[in-house]
């Protein structure tokens, strides 16, 4: 079964970019904080992402992105190892990795600033020090998480590990440093968020070789549970102006294990993903235009791109394909993102071209 999808608004608020880690409750209040070249501010929603308003953004707010827990509290994981600058041998047998998680107890403390701090440490074996693709040392990535069914914590995470000894020519090439594609991995916790371990890989490429090799490799997934126990996740490998495809990947033991990944759409990064009120699976991403991916079965086949925005170009004249994606209603998407056209247009500078869009689209089933 096809989908037909219509614009029905678009809105645009200025310039900005990333517009992709927002904050939610269940009572449909959505906060999308957006930074830029010059400043920053919030996109606010009471109405599940129906529409937005632009406001000041809170000083004691940052760019953490939290989730409503079963048990009523907000949660937000940071990105990146808390330890890492303090790691002097990145070369020695064993890395450290701590996971900061946030904690409060409603989503006005956390537009206020009220957030706790707490400091996880992981035992991720295997862990390497390796490059980023800005010529910046990385120790592994906490990417996006999800509380599952059953009341786990499941993070997925990328970076590399010791064995990751694809190398990457590009970076080579143009930034003279030794980048070895990236794997994905998972971590989860069985108590809240009070612990985590390391559960599998994902995906990396000694496994699964990309086509590409100048592709990053495995890395930014977003999971998400479409049964209890059934887990989809779409995985970015596209490099600096390389188009190379989203992965799809499977488990069926709440992500204790995953199936062989393979490519869904020829490009794209981040990706978003939801189950709509009717069953369908969404995936927002981009970078090459700004595009949704629809499934009717579970994430097994996908849909050919829906092109939302349409610009192909440059990293510093395209979007950057980092977005926010909500259901306000059944039958209806609500898609947050930044596109280039315009600020190319009005002349400005490269690195200062996007402007933040909303777009409410209809779906419909064909």
């Amino acid at each position: 079964m096809g989908h037909s999808l219509r614009i029905i608004s678009k809105e645009c608020f200025g310039a900005g970019h990333y517009p992709c880690n927002y904050s939610r409750s269940e009572d449909g209040r959505v906060f999308i904080p957006v930074f830029y070249w010059d400043g920053a501010y919030l996109l606010t929603s009471d109405d599940g992402g129906a529409s937005f308003k632009k406001e000041p953004l809170p000083g004691k707010m940052r760019g953490v992105a939290f989730r409503e827990l079963s048990d009523g509290t907000f949660m937000g994981i940071g990105e990146g190892n808390a330890v890492h600058r303090a790691i002097y041998d990145l070369d020695g047998e064993k890395i450290p990795y701590a996971l900061p998680v946030y904690r409060a107890k409603s989503i006005d403390d956390v537009t206020a600033g009220k957030v706790t701090t707490d400091i996880r440490l992981v035992d991720i074996p295997r862990l390497a020090a390796g490059y980023g693709d800005s010529n910046n040392r990385h120790t592994g990535d906490a990417i996006s998480w999800l509380e599952l069914s059953n009341g786990d914590i499941y993070v997925m995470m990328y970076g590399q590990f010791k064995e990751d000894d694809t190398l990457c020519p590009y970076f080579r090439e143009h930034g003279k440093y030794d980048f070895y594609l990236y794997r994905t991995w998972a971590l989860v916790s069985h108590d809240r968020g009070a612990t985590f371990e390391y559960v599998t890989t994902v995906a990396d490429c000694q496994t699964y070789p990309i086509a590409d090799v100048n592709a990053e490799g495995y890395c930014e997934a977003e999971a998400i549970e479409v049964e209890p126990g059934h887990l989809v996740a779409v995985i970015r490998t596209g490099g600096h102006e390389v188009y190379s495809p989203l992965y799809c990947a499977h488990s069926y033991d709440y992500g204790k294990s995953w199936g062989a990944p393979y490519e869904i759409c020829p490009w794209g990064v981040l990706p978003r993903l939801l189950k709509t009120a009717d069953g369908t699976l969404v995936c927002a991403s981009g970078h090459v235009h700004t595009m949704l991916l629809l499934s009717d079965d579970g994430g097994a086949t996908w849909s050919e791109p829906f092109i939302v925005d349409e610009c192909d170009g440059k990293w510093d004249r395209s979007p950057s394909g980092y977005t926010s994606l909500f259901e306000p209603s059944p039958g209806v998407l609500s898609l947050v993102y930044d596109d280039p056209k315009e600020g190319i247009a009005e002349g400005r500078e490269a690195g200062k071209v996007r402007q933040v869009y909303h777009v409410l689209l209809k779906v419909e089933k064909e």
